[in-house]
């Protein structure tokens, strides 16, 4: 069901969600980078939790998409608005969605749309930081 190593899975899911946005009409293999996508200030890396070790929670159930993305943000996350005085236009999350829409959506809106952390479609955060 899935790829026999780490490196492959997070390939794998890459792949998927190229040709999900081709079918959409956007070109995310320009972004492209082995096994996650990037610009020159934003990155992120995906893959699907499955019986390897480190593919996430313990608890979480297989075929998870999993997420960690950073780069580059102008406005300071709403949720963060008391570290204003940490804030050095950087941001750090990972999380996890239940669909591969979503993770399109979220690559779409961070990479190509260049869209601020409040302006991000729905995900399940499960770490984030300045």
């Amino acid at each position: 069901m899935f790829p026999d190593d780490v490196i492959e899975n997070k390939r794998a899911l890459i792949d998927e969600i190229i040709l999900l946005s081709k079918q959409r009409g956007i070109d995310l293999e320009p972004f492209r980078v082995d096994f996650g996508f990037c610009t020159n200030r934003r990155f992120i890396f995906l893959w699907r939790k499955d019986s390897l070790p480190g593919t996430g929670p313990v608890n979480q159930p297989l075929g998870t998409l999993n997420y960690n993305m950073q780069g580059k943000i102008t406005k300071l996350p709403a949720i963060l608005k008391e570290s204003s005085s940490a804030f050095q236009g950087a941001w750090s999350e990972a999380g996890s969605f239940e669909t591969i829409e979503q993770a399109f959506e979220l690559v779409n809106a961070w990479l190509v749309d260049g869209k601020e952390v409040d302006e991000l479609p729905g995900r399940s955060l499960r770490r984030y930081q300045l």
